[in-house]
Parts: structure tokens; sequence; C-alpha cells
């Protein structure tokens, strides 16, 4: 078997049946977040993969990307060459760039499908949201490992069996399984206000939303 970090291949997919059928509702209620901001919000997606952008979102947003993995970097300069600085490899799993217009506050930051990845997911939300302006959104997606998601048991089969055929194993992707009340409890510092935790329509999803406290 191939090194876990074959991973990456699933980037591609997103758009795909099945997994647009994960993806896509997530994609819809994040861009409503962003619209919330007005027309031209200032935009951080960490762990952006191969996403440079949030379809939906209103067309004069300024996209940013970040992501630990350089190949994903590497990508999506090439596919935004008029934009090229706006995407960087973060120093460390716990760190976001800097310098430049990644110094100034985001009106939103998000991040989909990592915090899962990361075996201190306070400390890392906790570095995300520092990046906001006052009044700006953090929005936060994970798979739904709650009591009534059927998640878990794809995961285990259909799911496995696709990662075994590229090469990786999802058994130990996600050292940090969320329910909808695990979520909830995330301590992101008195500052941070938890808007909402949802769950996508087929309950595979989970989707946080916390405000910086202050006027926008």
């Amino acid at each position: 078997m191939r090194a876990a970090a074959d991973y990456f291949s699933n980037h591609r997919r997103r758009e795909r049946l099945p997994w647009s059928l994960y993806h896509r509702p997530l994609t819809r209620r994040i861009a409503r977040v962003i619209a919330e901001h007005g027309a031209s919000p200032r935009v951080l997606i960490v762990g952006c993969g191969l996403e440079t952008e949030i379809v939906g979102a209103p067309p004069s947003t300024r996209w940013f990307g970040c992501d630990i993995d350089d190949r994903a970097i590497r990508e999506c300069k090439e596919a935004r060459l008029e934009r090229a600085a706006s995407f960087a490899v973060c120093p460390g799993p716990y760190e976001l760039p800097r310098g430049g217009e990644f110094d100034v506050p985001f009106d939103v930051v998000i991040a989909k499908e990592v915090i899962e990845h990361t075996l201190e997911p306070i400390r890392w939300a906790r570095t995300l949201s520092a990046r906001l302006c006052p009044g700006g959104s953090l929005v936060l997606t994970t798979p739904n490992y709650g009591r009534f998601s059927t998640l878990p048991l794809l995961e285990a089969t259909a799911l496995e069996w696709l990662a075994r055929r590229d090469g990786f194993s999802r058994r130990d992707i996600h050292p940090t399984k969320f329910d909808k009340a695990r979520l909830e409890r995330l301590a992101l510092g008195e500052s941070m206000s938890l808007i909402s935790v949802e769950r996508s329509f087929l309950s595979w999803s989970l989707l946080g939303i916390w405000r910086r406290r202050g006027p926008p």
C-alpha cells in the first residue's frame, strides 16, 4: 500500500457523485455565510486542497487559501495565476501563513473537513479564529460521527474499499471525531460566540459557525 499522503487523490472527487452529495450542501450553506459579510468580503480557506473559492459566494469576494500540503498550493496557484500570491503553504500544522495580505484580518475563515485531522482541535481552531476581524465568522465543517449518522458505516465499508484502491486507508486519518455535542463544546475563547452547529440533510456532516465579538 502506498503512503497515506495519497489521500490527496480525494481532492479531485468533491464535485462528483456520490461525493457531491456530501459536499454541495456544505458549499451552499457556506456561501450564504460569506454573503452576510457584504459584497467584497475577505475570505480565507484553510486546508483549501484544490478548492480555490466557494461556489455561490458574492462575485467580488477576495479569496485566500492555505494548506499544509505544498502540492495543493502549487495546483491552486497554477489554476489561478492572476491571484497566485493569495495562496500559501502553512508553516506548520498549527500555524497559518504570515506576511502581506495574510496579515490583514479576514471577514470569514473557513475550514472544510480539516479539524478531524488534528490532534489538538481547540488549539488549531483558536489559531484560525485569531485571524478574524471583529464581527467576522469562523466556519468549520467535519464528518458527523453522531449516533444517528450512517457515515461511520459508509466509512468502514464502501469508502474504505475506495480508499484502499487508491493506496491509503481511512481508519486513522480522522484522529479527532466529532458529533454535534462535541463540536458545540469546542472552546474558542471569550472573544468567540457560537452561532450554530447544523447537521447536513443526510446527517453525514456537521457545520459550525462562530462569530468574533465586536462591531463588523
